[in-house]
C-alpha cells in the first residue's frame, strides 16, 4: 500500500491502473474519457476499484463507485475518501 502525497500521484495511480485494466493505449485515456466509451465494462470497473484500495488503502463508498466513470472522477473521489 502507498499513500501518495500529491494529487498529481493519485491521478498517475489511478491512470496507470486503468490503462493497464481496460487495456487501453495511453493516448487512448485522457483525463474525461469514460471508461465505459473506451471499452470497458462492469467486472474491468470492479477490477479498478480493488486495484485503487489495495494501492492507496482507501476505502470507497458504493456510491463512490458508481461515480467513478473516469480519471478525473476518480481522482476527486479518491481525494475526497482519504479525506485531502
Amino acid at each position: 500500500m502507498t499513500t501518495p502525497g500529491s494529487e498529481s500521484e493519485i491521478r498517475e495511480i489511478v491512470r496507470e491502473h486503468a490503462l493497464r485494466i481496460f487495456e487501453l493505449k495511453p493516448e487512448a485515456l485522457g483525463d474525461e474519457t469514460d471508461f465505459r466509451e473506451a471499452g470497458g465494462d462492469s467486472l474491468q470497473h470492479l477490477e479498478l476499484v480493488a486495484a485503487l484500495r489495495d494501492r492507496l488503502g482507501v476505502e470507497y463508498t458504493v456510491s463512490d463507485e458508481t461515480e467513478m466513470h473516469s480519471v478525473s472522477a476518480t481522482v476527486k473521489i479518491t481525494l475526497r475518501a482519504l479525506g485531502v
